[in-house]
């Protein structure tokens, strides 16, 4: 139908031009030669020559018939330009420009992290940040599940630091932790309670009920819809629970938070590793 439309469009042009040529053939001229003649002369004398009464008519009758002509000739431009077709664009090739389905990640390096630095050494060998043990609630993103490993990480950094730093306070934990440095003179007195005195329980307890109270102070405020995992937030650093009474964290960089951030990392996991080989010997490997 479109193609129909043009080729009317063109057809009316191509008769409005013959009819304007047949026109302009056909119109006479009212000037005589000896009227003419005279007129060349005084022109070339110096005199300049009053139009004639003939020109005048016949300029005035070419652009009566030139005007209406001009005047449809624009109105077929835009009826053409108004019953144009709109393209539509083919694709002689499937999803040729079709937006490109995201990536799925193969490992926790694929996802943006601005916190991490000096503590990553690149070691996951069985790709466990990538997978959806954390994905819980209704905000879950890709980072979830990495997002609250890393989170885990340093929360259990902090247990294992303070637990370590507790063996020196009680005397039978501390005992046995110098029998196994191989300190001479050292007894180890250490049962299966762990050394947990009137002093070293209610450390305990109270460490554990600060943790929960600001673990569910954080809980509360996020929007996921569940208490199991912790929403995924880039500017928010793993492990911040906005508790900081001495101000150690204010006034500091971007840079200095991501620096004491990730020796925080680093420090736990030297804990973790401690609190674990000292258990490990000391009641299973003393008891082989």
């Amino acid at each position: 139908m479109a193609r129909f439309h043009q080729l009317l469009s063109l057809f009316a042009a191509g008769s409005l031009l013959v009819l304007l040529a047949d026109t302009l053939c056909f119109v006479t001229s009212t000037t005589s030669p000896s009227t003419l003649r005279t007129t060349q002369e005084t022109a070339l004398r110096g005199t300049p020559a009053a139009p004639l009464k003939g020109q005048a008519k016949e300029q005035d009758s070419s652009f009566a018939v030139l005007a209406p002509i001009g005047i449809a000739l624009l109105g077929l431009a835009a009826i053409g330009r108004q019953q144009r077709p709109t393209l539509v664009q083919r694709h002689f090739f499937p999803g040729g420009n079709e937006p490109a389905s995201p990536v799925s990640p193969t490992s926790y390096k694929d996802f943006t992290d601005p916190w991490r630095g000096s503590a990553d050494f690149g070691f996951d060998p069985l790709n466990l940040a990538i997978g959806d043990t954390f994905d819980k609630g209704n905000a879950v993103v890709a980072e979830t599940t990495y997002y609250n490993y890393r989170e885990s990480e340093v929360k259990h950094g902090r247990f294992a630091m303070a637990a370590f730093l507790a063996i020196f306070g009680e005397e039978a934990d501390r005992g046995a932790l110098l029998v196994q440095l191989g300190v001479r003179g050292a007894s180890d007195n250490l049962d299966g309670t762990l050394g947990l005195d009137e002093v070293q329980a209610p450390v305990l307890v109270i460490g554990v009920g600060a943790q929960a109270l600001a673990e569910y102070s954080k809980q509360s405020k996020e929007n996921d819809g569940s208490f199991l995992s912790v929403e995924y937030n880039k500017e928010r650093c793993p492990g911040d629970l906005g508790f900081d009474p001495l101000g150690v964290g204010t006034g500091n960089t971007r840079a200095q938070v991501v620096e004491l951030h990730n020796g925080e990392v680093n420090l736990g996991r030297l804990a973790m590793i401690g609190l674990t080989v000292f258990l490990v010997r000391e009641f299973i490997v003393k008891d082989l």
